[in-house]
């Protein structure tokens, strides 16, 4: 890159350029030219900013001449190239690479085809900082500008700015000069224009200028009315040319008055000139110290005062009816009075008033107004009943209503006047008495508004009276006009006064609270009842308040949103936001508001409905489905646990059953090897029994065991106990309050709760740590049990299981009452427990709550109801019956069952103990081997529920033939056979059952059975 070190341009040579009188583009490019001999790969050009905001080409010697054309007329921004960001930012711009650069993104093309590489921009300013336009240098290589560069760049933009600057302000110059040029043009032309003389005489009351008129007026001595000439000098003339009547012989008097009067002038005064014509003189101080004046030909108005004062009785009369119209409280009676006016000016006999109104369609219709016929020489001064319409029906009769319409003009019918179809019809008819008639239009505002019709003046009807009724015809046209306005404004007050009642009623009885504010100010205006009734304020401590200093709005951006979304679309509809009533109580409101247009201000209609209850109610509903939805998907779960624990029931009755039929086998005919592991099936069996208990306890409402227990007795009796369980490593902590309350529940299922927790904190502190288990009284409130649906509010009993073990995370927590969930290894735990609890504490109306974090330990608290006033009844304790030996017998037994494993499992158990067995797959094949037997059947074992028959339809069947048939139920859903089926001493054991158990049972019945026979 080449660069020059010879001195920078200087002031002088754009001043040269400037002073010879070259056009902007010449100086600029003289100047783009001298800069580009700086440096000989260096490229300038200069862009001018219009009043569009784009940017014109102003200098560019040596840029390609389409590259020109393509960036002329661009219009400025942030991102559109090197210049247009520079003029948009008012900043200089420096891009060293278009290629890569983003401000090039929409240009680059354009640039890179003329080989352009770098364009560094600044802005051209002028004296005010304002942008003119932008000196460019382009380069054919990416670079960045040097010190001489932002040298170089600094004096070319300060000369450009000169430039542009002097040019516009030349051109600002040339077109004020115009201006002037034209004002000055118009003025004297609009002076010239005057009907009125004028003239304007400097401080040293010498002429300046004078119109036409002015020396019209004074034609005798216009030859002296030429600029420089000194008042007093031109008026001495006048008055000794006899121009000016006053002047008559006292002329150098009257110029003294009257140079006095015209250098301190009052006001305005008349003049009579010598040829009798009489002129208004009207002068004024100027600013500069000089005198205005006007002349004014008012000789018609002399002429016309003599007839003015003729009019003073017209004049009183339209006084008087303007004043009977202000005064008059019916304003129909203006037809009337206008009539009567009409009559006594003209002094005519009759007379009548009609109004004309214009239909859409463009017809017209006659209103009849008022008639009056009047008899000259009557006392009274009252119309005539017969002959009062007379008037206006030679008016109809005759058709004049067409000719005013085309004309507007008034009409004269007499002997004098040439109509004489008119004139004829005066002499008979229904007119006869017509002698003159006149018809005057009556129009206001250019619009024909109504007709006068007058008749019989002694004096006649010509056109100078029509004239000189003008004023009243005027007065009468602004009187229909007025009362048709009155009649209009009645009917809108009378509209707007019901519309103002209904929106007061609207407004001050709507249960909706309302408020009318300035939209400006936010200041009240007015409220309704209900507003106050949900804010608990009184009218006095609202009304001039704003909303700010009510604080009705506790988040200020909400009133802001409204204010904003009233401004932008006219109203807001139900908005949801909080508000604060008095005291500061906290209220949820639905908020509408829309802008009421008024002639004074712009005013805001809000509109407030408490939905706090409606709002505690749906989040009251929204808990309680969740918890219905939780409900109803616990019990389908129950459902299937009771289902799948039936059909594995039957499973277990041949694995135990089995198994114990192997152990009564004698040891020597079983290997020793063998009987370890079948007592480890027989564990196995009695583990997976248990499991199918929690199942069925689960999936059914058991009968309820419940009673009054003390909890800390509970505890207390099993400390050892859940010692044990713990083991050495984890510290029980036992606090339990004294006074703890009785409780109501099942005690053995609150025993399983304890100990099902007291498991859990074992395996949640494998390293060792410490138990808290600690009772108290609580009083369980609403909000307490709101997700709790069947508990209620009240006295409680309080017992936590607090551990500092590992904790679980909140995902754990929310599905930690679940059944099947658990966070045990599977050969560990079966997720029923937890599940098990909270089913159990919700029969009794107790609840469960847990808090836990990871680390941070876990805590139950299990919430059970309790009564202070009930004793607690001894509980008697009842020792262990120790197992008695099993033992069987020789009776014939039918074993019934639809499952082939439990039929032949119990059939080879009995046959073990000694009895005959019939074994019945099914009902109908019990029925058919019952009724093959001839001996005695003394017992019938059966399943109850079978497909096709159940049990109690088998033993109905069975004990026709074989009445006192005992019967023992073997069910896997003992608790759902019905009390109908247990009859004579009927039995029921639930699947899966010991050995000994049903050996015990059986041999028990058959036994009782003996001894009832005996």
């Amino acid at each position: 890159m080449q660069r020059s070190t010879e001195t920078l341009p200087e002031i002088r040579l754009i001043l040269e350029l400037i002073s010879k009188g070259n056009s902007l583009t010449d100086t600029l490019t003289t100047l783009i030219e001298y800069l580009e001999s700086k440096s000989n790969d260096m490229f300038c050009s200069i862009l001018l900013l219009d009043e569009e905001g784009r940017l014109r080409n102003g200098a560019a010697p040596h840029l390609p001449e389409e590259y020109v054309r393509l960036t002329d007329g661009a219009l400025i921004g942030p991102n559109v190239g090197s210049c247009g960001a520079a003029a948009y930012h008012n900043q200089q711009v420096v891009v060293t690479d278009i290629e890569t650069d983003p401000l090039w993104k929409d240009f680059k093309d354009v640039a890179l085809r003329f080989d352009l590489r770098a364009c560094w921009s600044t802005p051209i300013r002028s004296s005010t900082g304002a942008v003119l336009g932008t000196f460019a240098i382009y380069y054919h290589e990416p670079c960045a500008p040097t010190e001489f560069h932002e040298q170089l760049i600094e004096q070319a933009v300060y000369l450009a700015a000169i430039a542009i600057e002097h040019v516009k302000i030349e051109e600002d110059l040339h077109k004020s000069e115009q201006e002037s040029s034209r004002l000055r043009q118009q003025l004297l032309e609009a002076i010239e224009s005057l009907t009125e003389g004028f003239a304007i005489y400097d401080a040293e009351d010498r002429l300046v200028m004078c119109n036409s008129k002015y020396m019209e007026v004074y034609r005798e001595s216009a030859d002296l009315l030429v600029p420089g000439q000194r008042f007093e000098d031109h008026i001495r003339v006048s008055a000794y040319r006899g121009q000016v009547a006053d002047a008559i012989g006292r002329e150098e008097e009257w110029v003294q008055e009257r140079v006095r009067q015209h250098q301190n002038p009052s006001g305005s005064f008349r003049q009579q000139l010598g040829n009798g014509r009489w002129l208004m003189i009207s002068e004024h101080k100027t600013a500069e110290g000089g005198i205005s004046g006007v002349r004014t030909d008012i000789t018609q108005q002399v002429l016309y005062e003599e007839k003015l004062r003729r009019s003073i009785h017209l004049i009183e009369s339209i006084r008087t009816l303007l004043s009977q119209y202000i005064s008059d409280a019916n304003p129909d009676k203006v037809f009337e009075d206008l009539l009567h006016t009409f009559l006594n000016i003209s002094e005519s006999e009759a007379g009548f008033i009609v109004e004309v109104q214009k239909s859409e369609e463009g017809t017209y219709q006659l209103i009849p107004r008022a008639n009056c016929f009047r008899p000259v020489g009557s006392e009274t001064g009252e119309c005539e009943v017969g002959l009062q319409h007379a008037a206006r029906e030679f008016f109809e009769q005759q058709k004049l209503f067409e000719r005013i319409v085309s004309s507007k003009e008034a009409l004269i019918i007499d002997e004098s006047h040439d109509d004489r179809p008119a004139g004829d019809a005066m002499q008979n008819g229904a007119a006869g008495c017509m002698k003159s008639f006149l018809v005057l239009p009556v129009v206001s505002q250019g619009e024909l508004t109504g007709v006068a019709g007058l008749a019989n003046r002694p004096a006649g009807y010509d056109a100078s009276f029509v004239e000189f009724l003008k004023p009243l015809l005027v007065t009468a046209g602004t009187l229909l006009t007025a009362y048709r306005n009155e009649v209009r404004r009645q009917e809108n007050e009378r509209a707007l006064q019901e519309s103002e009642e209904r929106f007061s009623k609207v407004f001050q009885f709507n249960p909706m609270g309302k408020v009318i504010l300035s939209f400006n100010t936010g200041r009240v205006i007015d409220v309704n009842e209900s507003f106050l009734k949900t804010t608990l304020y009184s009218r006095e401590q609202i009304i001039g308040k704003t909303i700010h200093e009510l604080k009705l709005f506790p988040e200020t951006g909400s009133w802001d949103e409204i204010l904003h979304r009233v401004h932008e679309n006219d109203m807001v509809y139900e908005q949801e936001t909080p508000f604060c009533i008095n005291d500061g109580i906290k209220r949820i409101i639905q908020c509408s508001a829309c802008m009421i247009e008024s002639a004074d201000e712009p005013l805001l209609l809000l509109m407030v409905k408490d939905i706090t209850e409606q709002k505690q109610t749906e989040e009251l509903n929204r808990q309680m489905q969740v918890q219905l939805q939780h409900s109803q998907k616990m019990k389908a779960i129950g459902q299937l646990a009771a289902g799948v624990a039936h059909e594995f029931n039957n499973i277990l009755v041949g694995i135990n059953l089995n198994a114990d039929l192997l152990l009564l086998t004698p040891e020597h005919e079983i290997p020793e090897g063998f009987r370890e592991p079948l007592r480890d099936i027989q564990k196995s069996g009695e583990r997976a029994a248990e499991l199918v208990k929690q199942l069925l306890a689960f999936g059914r409402k058991k009968a309820a065991n419940t009673a009054w227990f003390d909890v800390n007795t509970l505890i207390s009796s099993h400390q050892k106990m859940m010692q044990r369980i713990l083991g050495k490593s984890v510290t029980l902590s036992l606090n339990l309050c004294p006074d703890t309350g009785l409780v109501w529940g099942d005690e053995g299922e609150i025993e399983q709760a304890l100990m099902n927790l007291v498991v859990n904190a074992r395996d949640a502190m494998p390293e060792g740590g410490v138990l808290r288990i600690q009772t108290q009284n609580v009083n369980v409130t609403e909000k307490m049990v709101a997700d709790h649906a069947e508990c209620l509010p009240g006295a409680y009993t309080l017992m936590s299981v607090t551990d500092n073990g590992c904790g679980m995370a909140p995902e754990i927590v929310s599905h930690i009452f679940e059944p099947f969930f658990t966070t045990k290894p599977v050969t560990e735990g079966t997720g029923l427990g937890l599940s098990t609890v909270h089913r159990n504490l919700a029969e009794i109306g107790g609840f469960i709550t847990v808090a836990s974090e990871p680390g941070g330990g876990s805590e139950f608290q299990v919430y059970l109801p309790q009564h202070q006033r009930v004793n607690v009844k001894d509980q008697e304790e009842t020792e262990a019956v120790a197992e008695e030996p099993v033992t069987g017998g020789s009776e014939t037994i039918l074993v019934c069952d639809d499952e082939p494993t439990v039929l032949s499992t119990v059939s080879a158990l009995l046959e073990r103990l000694g009895y005959t067995v019939i074994r019945a797959l099914g009902p109908e094949e019990a029925i058919k081997a019952a009724a093959r037997q001839e001996q005695q059947i003394s017992l019938l074992c059966t399943d109850f529920n079978m497909p096709a028959m159940n049990g109690e339809q088998l033993v109905r069947r069975l004990t026709q033939v074989r009445p006192g048939l005992k019967v023992i139920y073997l069910s896997g859903i003992a608790e759902k056979i019905p009390e109908s089926a247990i009859v004579n001493g009927s039995k029921v054991i639930q699947k899966p059952t010991k050995m000994g158990e049903l050996a015990h049972a059986i041999r028990g019945m058959l036994d009782e059975g003996m001894q009832q026979e005996k």
